[in-house]
């Protein structure tokens, strides 16, 4: 079972990942789609060790950033990238550069892509410094798709409840009334945001 398992790492390693990270600059923009799909898939499946050292790689980081300002009009592609950070950081403990982190935030502006930045930028450390992490964080509610941005919203909220600047309490107030008279939620769901609310009350 674990030799399987060894096998297939490797397999992914020679055949996706390395190419990603070396020979991407002679891969055509449709290969390249593929090749980042079944990139990203590796970094959803399941937690492996064994793919700990090639999926923390600075250089591999760097790779993905190149490939991302290459194809900055390819939504496929940035979504694959953007994802595939993610887990990175999350599975693997990729530590996020400045560089991704400025490149995260210009993608910001990308309608079609910032969904999938909203939910872990918040998170990395560059964010405490970022000079309008509060404009963020405020605009997450209009981020389509909007029924999952609201997820997103109230976690980042209920986690900085202690640090939240007073003039945003009234607007975080009436958003999460709003959101329970709008949509049809789960009772544990309107059970949090009527709690969230009773604080910032």
């Amino acid at each position: 079972m674990k030799e399987k398992h060894i096998e297939k790492v490797n397999r992914e390693i020679n055949e996706t990942i390395i190419p990603i990270m070396n020979d991407w600059s002679i891969i055509n923009e449709d290969d390249m789609q593929r090749m980042l799909k079944k990139f990203g898939n590796i970094c959803r499946d399941e937690t492996s060790v064994f793919r700990k050292k090639i999926l923390s790689e600075e250089k591999l980081l760097d790779s993905l950033l190149e490939i991302g300002n290459k194809y900055k009009d390819n939504t496929h592609i940035l979504i694959e990238i953007i994802s595939s950070i993610h887990n990175m950081h999350d599975r693997y403990g990729m530590k996020i550069s400045d560089k991704a982190f400025e490149f995260l935030l210009t993608h910001t502006k990308n309608k079609k892509v910032n969904f999938y930045i909203s939910i872990f930028i918040t998170e990395l450390p560059q964010f405490e410094f970022y000079k309008d992490k509060w404009e963020y964080i405020m605009s997450i509610p209009t981020i389509a798709p909007r029924e999952k941005s609201i997820s997103t919203f109230y976690y980042i909220i209920n986690k900085n409840i202690d640090n939240l600047p007073s003039k945003y309490k009234p607007v975080i107030v009436a958003y999460f009334k709003k959101v329970i008279s709008k949509y049809t939620l789960h009772i544990s769901n309107i059970e949090k945001y009527q709690e969230l609310i009773k604080k910032l009350s």
